[in-house]
């Protein structure tokens, strides 16, 4: 079968290529063998490939990249009933599964997740990463006191696709929202989605605007997947006791820049979220919450799980170029055959 692989850290545009490896062993008890369709491109998945979440940059065997995705059942391991919901030939989605951009995968069954007709197949590669942090996000901004009847959440980056998607849950929530985004054009696709406040900050007054819009609203929260410089503008931005919520580094090596004195004196508080938090300590039941909340958001609003373009897995290096592109919308995708 065909994976993407790299055998050193680097540049994904550099080092990714396309080569031909064995299949996957057949399932084992409470396994499910997925012939994978399509898979997303998410910054978390390039940043692995430049070793940003390890010290020890020594790859001592080739690695797929890629945890998530949507594909259909080949085979199942023993012990998986009729109650799982999983016959072979369903079309599954699967996440935390490592070598997602290869045309096979054997995941663990608590790891796949049965995907209705009523659901595309661009929206079902997204099921998990995305929605399930928007989810983690409002969760964490409703623990620091934000609600529908006070408070203003800001949140940067916002035409991306957790962006949309915390700024559709915001909203069905009642909660007051201002978005964030790098340019004007994309502040002009966004107000097309949302009827929210949308700020550009190509704009230099973007801050005074913000506190405009916000009015007589205490800035509560502030999320952001960039970090580096911006993080400054947006503690200043937070009403004394307010919390920043950071999930993520766009802006790679960079330092946040805070000052331990304005955080320690106006009471504001740092809180990094990340969707591996919810694999290790997010109970059963919140699981099931949040997996049924993001079937039922890629029902009602597939618009929120646009696909930016589609590309071949041979076309990897294309993918991996869109989707650091300025000013894209939508998700990259990485596609190969059914049968």
């Amino acid at each position: 079968m065909r994976s993407i692989v790299h055998d050193r850290f680097g540049e994904p545009s550099e080092v990714l290529r396309v080569t031909e490896v064995p299949d996957p062993a057949a399932p084992g008890p409470g396994e499910v063998l997925i012939r994978v369709t399509t898979r997303p491109v998410h910054p978390g998945d390039l940043a692995g490939i430049r070793g940003r979440y390890t010290t020890d940059h020594h790859l001592p065997a080739p690695v797929t990249p890629g945890m998530e995705g949507v594909g259909t059942v080949e085979a199942l391991g023993d012990g998986i009933g009729a109650d799982s919901g999983l016959t072979v030939g369903g079309r599954v989605a699967f996440f935390p599964v490592p070598g997602g951009w290869g045309e096979r995968v054997v995941a663990p069954r608590q790891f796949v997740t049965p995907v209705p007709d009523t659901v595309t197949d661009v929206a079902a590669s997204q099921l998990m990463v995305k929605p399930i942090t928007a989810a983690m996000l409002l969760r964490a901004a409703e623990e620091a006191g934000l609600s529908a009847d006070s408070g203003l959440l800001v949140q940067t980056a916002a035409g991306s696709g957790v962006g949309r998607l915390v700024t559709a849950m915001a909203l069905s929530r009642g909660f007051a929202t201002v978005s964030v985004v790098r340019s004007a054009t994309g502040a002009a696709v966004l107000r097309e989605t949302f009827d929210v406040p949308v700020l550009s900050t190509d704009d230099n007054n973007w801050v005074a605007r913000l506190r405009e819009a916000a009015g007589s609203r205490p800035v509560q929260v502030a999320v952001d997947p960039i970090g580096g410089a911006i993080s400054v503008e947006l503690t200043g931005l937070l009403a004394d006791g307010g919390t920043l919520l950071t999930y993520g580094g766009l802006a790679e090596g960079e330092p946040m820049g805070l000052d331990a004195m304005t955080l320690t004196s106006r009471g504001l508080t740092v809180r990094g979220v990340t969707i591996g938090r919810w694999l290790i300590s997010a109970s059963e039941a919140l699981r099931g919450q949040d997996i049924d909340g993001a079937l039922k958001l890629a029902q009602e609003r597939p618009d929120l799980f646009d696909g930016a373009a589609e590309y071949d897995l041979a076309h990897v290096t294309d993918a991996v170029q869109h989707m650091e592109r300025s000013g894209k919308t939508g998700t990259v995708l990485l596609s190969s055959p059914s049968a």
